[in-house]
């Protein structure tokens, strides 16, 4: 055997193995680093802010919209009541109406009659054309009060219809955001369950990639003994071989064959190492290999049902989502529709409350009126009285009496109706007011919020279209790596074979030693001898692996000094 030839394959073999342990012990921690984001991260992610995007509007909405309309039913009901109360007001004019046409007819008669009495009834006459005109001015008045009557219940009805349109709006957009919910909820629902499988196989990987690391712990130990088996055949020195048939020859051989008996425990030793290893590393990376083929048939299994365009649409991500943004495109509108339903809102309460005073006003106008009218009548009935000529109208001043006094009392229900109108429309459509402008302002936040998720939705839409292009579900160069390990492994086993080729040449190198010491000994007609040269044990001093020292202890027939447990590694 050379030794240079061997010192350089032992060489070889030391420097392959610790390239595979250095590639490996660089290889595993990038394993296990989960930095840089993957397709199914940004997915899972990305579905995890829909839901809580998709939660948020939900219960800004249910804030919003949840028992709406009984809010404003007393509202409602107060606006029919006044409706009612204008109808009301409406019959009293009708009668005041009615009342002054008659004041005007029996005045007209009376008038008559005075006229025909010639100078007696001259007094009687003025007081009748008084009396006359002052129901023709209540007559004005109360038609004034019916137009404007009139007015203020169009616009009493218009609110009506602007508040019907406001909770229809409202209807609309409740009913269209849990629309749009529950195509979000059950989007994130169908893909929920393959993720998180995926997610489960994906994390159950790294166990064993963890596990197998633990065959490194092995490197040093062959290190050491691959030096130990390269100081053992740098004693090999076939320069200077003693005289044969010599003692010294007989010695040189029996050292030989120590060193190599040495060599071939000490490759068996770094054999078994290795192989431990490789039992390590193969028990762990079977599983590793396993499931990064089971992941691999989920991820297609996930992109043909998924992301793939011939997928049907009920499964395909991208168009169900494009399916909500158009829900949502549609609901983002509704918005608009409320804000215009309700655009002459504040216009339409600010002309309710103009309207009734106006009313009022007019009303304010028909007293001085009904004041004359008292005067009038007073002086009606003294001229009566005093004055024969005209007796004859005593019937027409009684009627005329009835009228004025039904008008009066028509007059003081209209204004107790009227200011009670007043005062509560005038409330009713404040508190009205305020609560429309809190719920406008919850609006514009709800909008707000559903035009950031809509927001949020379309740039799904567009990270979906790049995942599709190339769906990821472990960190970039993750299989790749996975493919150097397991040819690092195969070159480990390698390194076994050579071993195990190196055992059987040091046992061909011994046997024709052990023959060539029988024939010496046989010459010497000796059977044993007891090896001189010292640097075995010199050598035995320079190992670093107790078990090692051991072993040359019992080929060289001598003792060592008991220390850390076999197997174990002393450091220096």
């Amino acid at each position: 055997m050379e030794i240079s030839e061997t010192l350089s394959k032992i060489n070889a073999i030391s420097l392959k193995s610790e390239q595979i342990f250095l590639q490996l012990g660089n290889l595993f921690p990038s394993l296990l680093n989960r930095d840089g984001g993957t397709s199914l991260q940004t997915l899972g992610g990305m579905f995890s802010s829909f839901s809580e995007s998709d939660n948020n509007t939900k219960n800004k909405e249910q804030e919003i919209f949840t028992n709406y309309a009984a809010k404003y039913d007393p509202l409602f009901n107060q606006l029919n009541e006044k409706i009612e109360d204008l109808k009301k007001l409406d019959k009293m004019i009708a009668e005041i109406k009615e009342d002054s046409e008659q004041m005007e007819l029996i005045a007209l008669n009376a008038m008559v009659i005075s006229i025909k009495s010639g100078e007696k009834g001259q007094a009687f006459s003025r007081i009748t054309e008084n009396l006359q005109r002052l129901s023709n001015d209540m007559n004005l008045f109360a038609g004034k009060l019916s137009e404007e009557e009139a007015q203020l219940l169009a616009h009493i009805n218009t609110l009506k219809d602007i508040f019907s349109g406001i909770l229809d709006a409202q209807k609309k957009l409740s009913d269209k955001g849990s629309s749009g919910s529950a195509d979000v909820k059950n989007l994130i629902s169908s893909v929920s369950e393959p993720i998180s499988t995926m997610n489960v196989s994906i994390n159950s990987i790294y166990p064993p990639i963890q596990k197998a690391m633990e065959g490194m712990q092995m490197q040093d130990m062959i290190r050491q003994a691959l030096d130990h088996v390269q100081k053992c055949v740098k004693e090999l020195d076939n320069s200077t071989r003693p005289a044969q048939g010599s003692e010294e020859e007989l010695d040189y051989v029996c050292f030989n064959i120590s060193i190599y008996q040495l060599c071939e425990e000490v490759l068996k030793d770094i054999n078994s190492y290795v192989t431990n290893s490789m039992s390590m590393f193969d028990k762990n990376w079977a599983k590793v290999i396993e499931t990064l083929d089971d992941v691999e048939m989920q991820k297609n299994n996930f992109e043909s049902k998924y992301l793939s365009e011939s997928s049907s649409n009920i499964d395909n991500i991208e168009k169900r989502l494009g399916a909500i943004i158009d829900n949502f495109q549609s609901m983002m509108g509704e918005f608009n529709t409320y804000h215009l339903v309700q655009k002459d809102l504040l216009h339409t309460c600010q002309n309710i409350t103009e309207r009734a005073r106006i009313i009022y006003a007019v009303f304010d106008n028909l007293r001085p009126v009904m004041s004359r009218l008292h005067h009038v009548r007073i002086l009606q009935q003294i001229e009566v009285a005093k004055n024969d000529a005209i007796k004859s109208v005593q019937d027409s001043v009684t009627d005329m009496d009835n009228l004025i006094s039904s008008a009066n009392k028509t007059l003081d229900l209209m204004q107790a109706i009227l200011e009670s109108f007043i005062a509560d429309t005038s409330s009713m459509l404040s508190t009205f007011t305020v609560s429309i402008s809190k719920d406008n302002e919850n609006m514009v936040s709800l909008r707000k919020e559903r035009n950031s998720f809509f927001d949020e939705l379309k740039n799904g839409q567009s990270l979906i279209s790049s995942i599709i292009q190339n769906f990821t579900v472990f960190p970039d160069g993750f299989q790749q790596k996975c493919v150097t390990v397991q040819q690092n492994l195969q070159n480990l086993k390698g390194i076994s074979d050579e071993l195990n080729s190196f055992v059987s040449a040091m046992k061909n190198e011994e046997i024709a030693l052990v023959q060539k010491k029988n024939s010496l000994m046989g010459q010497k007609g000796i059977s044993n001898w007891q090896i001189r040269n010292t640097k075995f044990i010199e050598l035995i001093d320079k190992f670093t692996i107790t078990a090692h020292k051991e072993a040359a202890g019992k080929i060289g027939g001598f003792s060592i000094e008991k220390g850390a447990a076999s197997g174990d590694v002393t450091l220096f």
